[in-house]
């Protein structure tokens, strides 16, 4: 009775969030479970039964991206949501990014958020592979105030460009004067601050102890990572970008999650 479509039912879940997991575990924790005995070949049997069930239901789940896209916008109204194909010489077409700008989301953060936001990518966590990329800012309490988002296949410069080039009209950043932005691609907007740490009251100390690593830092443009050169109208005077990796460590679970599921808990 035992079969192998009876184990990947059961267990169609552990294989969804961790395709990698040791035979052995699963063997002994459908002993302790159900009190019945599998062999390696009968779970491998199993997983690839299940693997081919969750690969199909992503397939069906993409192709849903588009109906996501319509709901988004006919319930938010003025949002913006992007979704980009990528054409094979096959003819087929294949999920390559999306994104999503939610208009009241983008309208609170412009009235009433810290002018400084923060750019970051994580892995997704799921059978399909791909990045998603942030941007988090700060509200007038210093909580975190996630303001877009996009899922890409991969964090490069042509991606980040695009994704800037959406947040850059939905925030009505122009060239991005009266910004601050950390860990960003330099070309969209070119006026933001780019920041880092400030370590300008030890500089002489270093010049001292090393002047190869003074010369070093000087060359970095202090005026990116020093608060000596900041401005003063960004009522913020964080340097690190650990708001985006907190928001990371909160959404790590959704990540584990097919395209939709996952924007939706996020």
């Amino acid at each position: 009775m035992v079969t192998p479509e009876w184990i990947g039912r059961h267990y169609i879940i552990e294989i969804a969030n961790k395709p990698k997991v040791k035979l052995k575990e699963m063997i002994t924790d459908i002993r302790q479970r159900f009190r019945c005995d599998v062999s390696i070949g009968q779970y491998r049997r199993a997983k690839k039964w299940a693997k081919e069930l969750i690969e199909g239901k992503l397939t069906e789940h993409y192709a849903r991206i588009w109906d996501y896209a319509q709901e988004l916008l006919r319930s938010n109204p003025r949002s913006t949501c992007k979704v980009c194909l990528t054409v094979n010489p096959d003819g087929i077409n294949y999920f390559h990014r999306f994104y999503i700008g939610f208009k009241a989301i983008c309208e609170g953060w412009k009235r009433r958020c810290r002018r400084v936001i923060r750019l970051d990518g994580c892995f997704l966590k799921g059978a399909v592979k791909g990045e998603l990329l942030t941007t988090i800012g700060r509200d007038a309490n210093n909580q975190v105030y996630p303001i877009a988002w996009a899922v890409v296949d991969v964090e490069n410069k042509a991606n980040w460009t695009w994704f800037l080039e959406l947040l850059r009209d939905d925030l009505d950043l122009d060239s991005g004067r009266g910004l601050g932005l950390l860990e960003s691609v330099k070309d969209i907007p070119p006026h933001v601050e780019h920041r880092n740490c400030d370590f300008k009251r030890h500089m002489e100390s270093i010049k001292k102890l090393n002047p190869s690593a003074y010369e070093y830092l000087m060359s970095k443009q202090p005026e990116t990572w020093c608060r000596a050169y900041f401005g003063s109208g960004y009522a913020c005077e964080a340097v690190e970008n650990g708001i985006s990796e907190c928001f990371n460590s909160i959404i790590l679970d959704a990540r584990k999650k097919p395209l939709i599921a996952m924007l939706e808990e996020i």
